[in-house]
């Protein structure tokens, strides 16, 4: 495994959906749960089905621009158009934000 920046260990399983996992599209839309738990999906439709719980480290390895998103706080979520495109990030509606990560949102 590269150089793992996330505070979690790098064994945490998260949720991710199919076409990630596939490859056949990469990761648009990240959350970082109140309950501290993450999600890193394609930004498409989905069903139960298309949903994958992987390790955040394996997730990491297969698209290492996820690593800038290793500081991302508990209740905001990161969002970006294509790799090439910067992530811009924000608060979860109706989720739990801790004020003192404010300087994290970019």
């Amino acid at each position: 495994m590269a150089h793992y920046p996330f505070t979690d260990r790098p064994h945490l399983l998260v949720l991710t959906c199919t076409h990630v996992l596939t490859g056949s599209d990469i990761t648009l839309v990240c959350h970082h749960f109140s309950d501290a738990s993450w999600e890193f999906v394609c930004g498409g439709q989905h069903t139960e089905e298309d949903a994958i719980v992987m390790s955040v480290g394996e997730l990491c390895d297969s698209d290492p621009t996820l690593h800038l998103l290793c500081d991302l706080p508990v209740g905001a979520c990161a969002m970006r158009e294509s790799r090439a495109h910067a992530w811009k990030r924000g608060r979860i509606e109706g989720e739990d934000f801790y004020s003192a990560a404010e300087s994290r949102m970019g």
